[in-house]
């Protein structure tokens, strides 16, 4: 049982890991999409303070998304330490 486990915590390690990874990387698609057509057609500070601020939006968003997949790698951290498999023939 403590060898299923332990696989088990592994997996779901692994998986938050990527999925901490994606949400950070891969932008999201047409975020900010409205706010950039608005500046391309009418070029002006204020459309482009606009589309600025969404995308900064949307790196906050993707931040806050992420956080819980991070706290989750972290935390798995100590039951797969403290569950791995003893090395065999070390004295």
């Amino acid at each position: 049982m403590k060898h299923i486990s332990y696989r088990v915590l592994w997996v779901c390690e692994v998986v938050s890991i990527v999925i901490f990874a994606f949400v950070l990387t891969v932008p999201v698609q047409d975020y900010a999409m409205r706010e950039f057509k608005e500046w391309y057609r009418n070029p002006s500070p204020g459309t482009l303070k606009a589309f600025r601020l969404k995308q900064e939006e949307e790196s906050h968003l993707r931040l806050v998304t992420a956080a819980p997949f991070g706290i989750a790698a972290l935390l798995l951290v100590f039951p797969l330490f403290r569950l791995r498999p003893k090395q065999r023939g070390s004295k």
